[in-house]
């Protein structure tokens, strides 16, 4: 049995979309537990907000820490301005209705993500009308400015070529707000097959800069938790190595490891000892707020 109860909250309806969230509470957790709002991966464009292995569940709740995962609105049905605007609305909707409606404390909340979801968790803890208590930024990124963002992928190109037909018939005509068909991930390979990933997320180049953190930014973040892989294929090891350099209180974990997501494919390998120091990092921060 898990060591939480969960439950669906609806959130808002944005352009047309419907955001919910997925609340995970720990069973022995009070209301002065704090809450990590969680965002998932899948570069803007695919992913569902309930990808986090259970076995990461049982532990973060089992530990007494909530766990509220968001939807947000995917690409390229929408673009960056209004898939932040989404995130912002999840934020606001926690701060102004977690004590009525989860009865938690919101004011002690951290910002989780993987990947794009760590991207979206660092760019909103600097711009959060309450600033969160840490912000967990796992294999992300703080900048579109990443020259192998806009080049052809190695690794993708050894992928079988993604065709321009297949990928017109995985794009929607209406808003998404979650993707948990494999298939969209299809659409992902195809962008980064091109060197054509930002101005498919995006209409307008100035984008890139609106939505990036300076090192100024950087440096104003909250205490920060950060890992990567050190032969990650995907977003260059580097972006972290950045981010720890310039967040004055980060703590940085690299792995021997040549995947991505390695929390999600290698969880005994590497994933589960990743959580352990996670949850030990949270509980420091506890005893010392």
């Amino acid at each position: 049995m898990p060591a939480y109860e969960s439950r669906t909250v609806p959130i808002e309806t944005v352009d047309g979309a419907q955001l919910n969230g997925t609340f995970y509470r720990a069973k022995n957790g009070g209301a002065d537990q704090a809450t990590l709002l969680y965002f998932h991966g899948g570069g803007l464009i695919f992913g569902h907000r309930e990808d986090l292995p259970q076995v990461y569940l049982d532990m973060l709740t089992d530990n007494g820490y909530n766990v509220l995962a968001l939807d947000y609105l995917l690409a390229p049905e929408s673009k960056l301005p209004a898939i932040m605007r989404s995130v912002q609305r999840g934020i606001e909707w926690f701060l102004a209705n977690s004590a009525d409606q989860l009865h938690v404390d919101p004011s002690r909340y951290y910002l989780m993500g993987r990947s794009a979801g760590a991207y979206l968790a660092l760019y909103h803890a600097v711009h959060a009308p309450v600033r969160p208590q840490g912000v967990i930024a796992l294999y992300g990124y703080y900048t579109l400015h990443e020259a192998s963002f806009s080049v052809p992928n190695r690794h993708f190109l050894s992928y079988p070529q993604v065709s321009d037909t297949m990928m017109q018939s995985l794009i929607s005509q209406q808003p998404l707000a979650t993707s948990p068909s494999d298939q969209r991930y299809l659409l992902y390979l195809a962008v980064r097959q091109r060197g054509n990933w930002i101005p498919f997320i995006s209409n307008d180049p100035a984008d890139a800069s609106t939505y990036a953190l300076a090192k100024e930014q950087l440096a104003a973040l909250p205490p920060s938790f950060l890992a990567a892989a050190t032969g990650d294929p995907d977003v260059p090891v580097r972006q972290s190595k950045m981010l720890h350099k310039f967040i004055p209180n980060s703590e940085l974990h690299l792995v021997e490891s040549a995947e991505h997501d390695f929390d999600r494919t290698q969880i005994q390998e590497f994933g589960t000892d990743l959580y352990e120091k996670l949850i030990a990092w949270l509980n420091t921060r506890s005893s010392n707020p």
